[in-house]
């Protein structure tokens, strides 16, 4: 492995570790779409299909809530 991919990955590994000790249960959406380098709305709309999260509208309300699981992005985040 080069020193260039070394040094990416040790990077990312900082910022992830920074995410997890800051946001231990769940992580915003803004931290997680600016972790990975996405529109908060391409996000939104991953976490209601299920991918990373969970969505849910409460009855008689028009707006959704948007819940991601910190152990949950970790593990998917790395594939483990």
């Amino acid at each position: 492995m080069t020193e260039k991919i070394r040094a990416f990955i040790d990077n990312d590994n900082r910022k992830l570790e920074e995410i997890i000790a800051k946001y231990p249960l769940t992580i915003p959406v803004p931290v997680a779409s600016d972790f990975l380098g996405c529109h908060q709305d391409t996000l939104r709309s991953a976490l209601e299909d299920g991918k990373l999260g969970f969505s849910e509208r409460k009855l008689g309300k028009v707006n959704r809530g948007f819940v991601i699981p910190t152990g949950h992005f970790v593990r998917w985040y790395l594939g483990i």
